[in-house]
């Protein structure tokens, strides 16, 4: 992993450099960009995967930029071995620089790989890329329909539910991204489609409290994220209220122990009023203990 980090990492540094934003749309983009880089040099490639996929669905990126961002996409998922999608991020990457190489000393078998994604890429009929002669068609925007309840109790599982505007047909399916609290990665669960609804569960167990993260990716067949509803850096967030604790009115410990501290202070009380030396009177004290206690 060590020689594939070395080897990719001034290749980022330029093409990252190349990809400082123009404009300052571009500029809320650059530190997801420096951020998804670093993980990816440190060997955090799941927490890479995280951080660019937030990066391309946000608006404002240069075409620099993008191929930067697919080209560290494409080498996070091929250190994890997930093939498919890191073929399919290279596959953007070519579809807006055909003729991008990686950075020479990059270990062979990733080049190997990458070079092998373009000949299918280019017999494939060059998919995304502007075609000789034919005007470039603008791709519609993939929509997330979802409301995002306000809070949910505590030990149960949440259940959420969307639906897909998708006039061009980017997408294959929906994913929803989830943690417990704010901090950790986000799992993931492909979410089911039901006649045009996708639902899919946060599991009860990582329902807990304060809050549960989420956000909904809709994704391509290779599991690139085209559209998103919130991001790893932006969640969706639900409340999950503490567990009311019951009052201590309610608990018969309480009663038990007041009405000791009741009688103590009546027996005390009488020998204050008749004087240390007077013999008490014969009394016997009664205590009873919940519906069956002791006499």
């Amino acid at each position: 992993m060590s020689t594939l980090r070395r080897s990719v990492s001034l290749g980022l540094a330029l093409s990252l450099g190349l990809a400082l934003p123009a404009t300052a749309a571009a500029q809320d983009n650059a530190p997801l960009l420096q951020t998804g880089r670093t993980q990816y040099e440190n060997l955090q490639f799941e927490e890479s995967i995280q951080t660019l996929s937030a990066a391309i669905i946000r608006r404002g990126n240069t075409p620099a930029q993008e191929v930067a961002i697919y080209e560290v996409l494409g080498l996070s998922y091929l250190a994890l071995s997930r093939d498919e999608e890191a073929e399919g991020a290279f596959r953007l990457l070519l579809a807006r620089e055909p003729e991008h190489a990686l950075t020479a000393g990059t270990a062979p078998r990733i080049v190997e790989f990458y070079n092998r994604a373009r000949t299918r890429w280019i017999a494939d009929g060059r998919p995304g890329a502007p075609q000789t002669n034919t005007p470039a068609r603008a791709e519609r925007a993939v929509t997330i329909e979802h409301r995002s309840p306000a809070q949910q109790t505590r030990g149960t599982a949440l259940e959420l539910s969307a639906s897909l505007t998708d006039p061009d047909r980017r997408s294959a399916g929906l994913v929803l991204a989830w943690r417990p609290g704010n901090r950790g990665l986000f799992h993931r669960a492909d979410a089911q489609n039901r006649n045009g609804t996708f639902t899919a569960t946060v599991p009860a167990a990582d329902v807990r409290s304060p809050a549960v993260e989420y956000y909904l990716e809709a994704v391509d067949e290779n599991h690139i994220a085209v559209a998103a509803r919130g991001d790893a850096f932006a969640p969706l967030r639900v409340v999950v209220p503490e567990a009311e604790r019951p009052s201590i009115f309610s608990q018969w410990w309480f009663w038990t122990a007041a009405g000791v501290v009741v009688a103590g202070v009546a027996v005390g009380t009488y020998f204050v009023v008749r004087g240390s030396d007077a013999a008490p009177p014969n009394a016997t004290l009664t205590l009873t203990l919940g519906e069956s206690g002791a006499r």
